[in-house]
């Protein structure tokens, strides 16, 4: 399923922004990946520069190597849902439900799919230092314990939001608690001590690196964006594959007015009663009697506790943001259907065989587009006169096709033409002189995205403009072809 998607090339204006930083900043001065911040922001996250700039070393800009480390790093991630099922279950096919739904969940596949992101690797180590958390629990051994919080602290220098692991701790060890656990207070006090050194070590090392903060989002954005969120995890049929089979819009185009939000609640209705139809009420009474409502609590908790930053501070909705919440969601569901369907083998495997078939075919449908948008724009580089570029300050000008049609972006899927290597707006982003520069080592090298219409009078220089259609061929402009 990931094997076209993992040769593929890249894809994106973020794929080349980051690739473009390792080669020309970081290579030059590595010290910048230690001593700087994400892009002058006010995120902080050195292993992520390290693991790109080691990345563009071992491939030679090839994007095999960032592919290859996402997936390995996902499955990992899918092992340790596998562990942290099991370390609460005991029982193999919730564990295996769990780990598959997750492996194969849509609401995933951007963070594993996109080149350059390193989110796969973060959450890796959170998911690993969790399970050897809750393992600790169990046996109270304290070099346990010191690997977790070692694995967590190089999670935080990677992806800051993996410090909600902590709360994740917190919520559990109230949990355990609640179950009359046997946590002695010199449990506790290890837990806090070492905890709190973690914490400290890196809120002193951001400090002196990272000033200003963030703005907070409106509280309109919020409820959409939760909606949103809500969608992506809880509909069983992705967006993508349903856009692709019926033709159905995607989130960008779908407007929150009255009428969807009264066809939102008609289905949900629709939904419930057809669950009470098809379950009688003495087998969903003995489902809640058998569900761990405790850890299906705490597991809901994460969910919205996971999300609560991005959605407070982060005014885009990005499906990179709910990698984790995937995973928590995969393990919550596979609760639900040990302590509802468990009377019935044959309702359990239509039911689980029902949501892995929509996960897999959402997953092939986005990592097919994602293949195609890394051909697209490894065939712009291919056919732009690179070779010509290598030396000198050229200029460059790059726009869509005269009668290209457009299309709004979601996340990484909707990318065509121009948009695979920049966002394909006039001045956007200098992503496409990222690219070129890449592609030609040579980091005087201008290129400015236009619209079609600005390059009628300024392409008198040959070789020097160039229109871009959706399949990544290239075609040179000259003024006298312009009426």
């Amino acid at each position: 399923m990931f094997a076209r998607v993992s040769t593929a090339y890249f894809c994106g204006f973020d794929d080349f922004g980051e690739s473009h930083r390792a080669v020309f900043e970081d290579a030059r001065h590595p010290s910048h990946i230690f001593t700087t911040t994400h892009f002058g922001g006010t995120k902080y996250r050195p292993f992520n520069r390290l693991s790109t700039y080691m990345c563009w070393m071992l491939g030679g800009g090839s994007a095999l190597p960032f592919r290859l480390r996402n997936l390995f790093f996902h499955l990992l991630c899918s092992v340790c849902v596998y562990g942290i099922a099991w370390q609460w279950t005991h029982d193999r096919k919730t564990c295996l439900s769990a780990s598959l739904l997750f492996c194969l969940s849509p609401a995933a596949n951007q963070t594993v799919v996109a080149a350059i992101f390193t989110n796969t690797t973060a959450y890796a180590l959170l998911l690993a230092g969790f399970l050897l958390f809750l393992y600790w629990l169990r046996f109270t051994q304290w070099p346990v314990l010191a690997a977790s919080m070692f694995l967590i602290l190089i999670a935080l220098f990677f992806y800051e939001p993996t410090i909600v692991v902590f709360a994740m701790m917190l919520g559990y060890l109230l949990l355990s608690r609640k179950k009359r656990h046997e946590l002695k207070g010199r449990q506790i006090a290890a837990w806090l001590g070492i905890s709190s050194a973690v914490l400290l070590t890196f809120a002193v090392a951001r400090h002196s690196i990272v000033h200003g903060g963030n703005s907070r989002v409106p509280l309109l954005t919020i409820l959409q964006n939760t909606a949103m969120y809500a969608g992506d995890l809880l509909v069983p049929v992705d967006p993508v594959l349903a856009s692709r089979l019926f033709g159905t819009p995607l989130p960008p185009t779908i407007h929150l007015g009255r009428t969807v939000l009264l066809f939102v609640l008609l289905l949900f209705v629709a939904l419930v009663a057809a669950g009470a139809a098809l379950f009688p009420i003495r087998v969903i009474q003995s489902g809640f009697r058998q569900l761990d409502k405790s850890l299906a609590i705490f597991l809901t908790a994460s969910i919205v506790a996971v999300l609560a930053p991005f959605l407070l501070f982060a005014p885009h909705p990005s499906e990179t943001y709910l990698y984790l919440p995937a995973a928590l969601y995969a393990l919550l569901l596979s609760l639900l259907f040990r302590a509802f369907l468990s009377s019935s083998e044959v309702a359990y495997g239509i039911v689980l065989a029902f949501f892995l078939l929509c996960y897999a075919g959402g997953t092939w449908v986005r990592n097919e587009k994602v293949a195609q948008c890394g051909a697209v724009a490894a065939r712009i580089l291919e056919q732009l006169p690179v070779e010509g570029w290598k030396v000198g300050q050229n200029n460059i000008r790059l726009a869509n096709a005269p009668g290209e049609v457009g299309q709004r972006h979601y996340g990484i899927y909707l990318y065509h033409g121009l948009s695979t290597i920049e966002r394909g707006e006039p001045g956007d982003s200098p992503a496409a002189m990222y690219a070129l520069q890449l592609a030609t080592k040579n980091s005087q090298l201008r290129v400015e995205v236009v619209d079609p219409l600005a390059m009628a009078n300024s392409c008198s220089i040959p070789r020097t403009c160039f229109w871009v259609y959706s399949d990544g061929s290239v075609q040179e402009v000259i003024s006298a072809s312009i009426k």
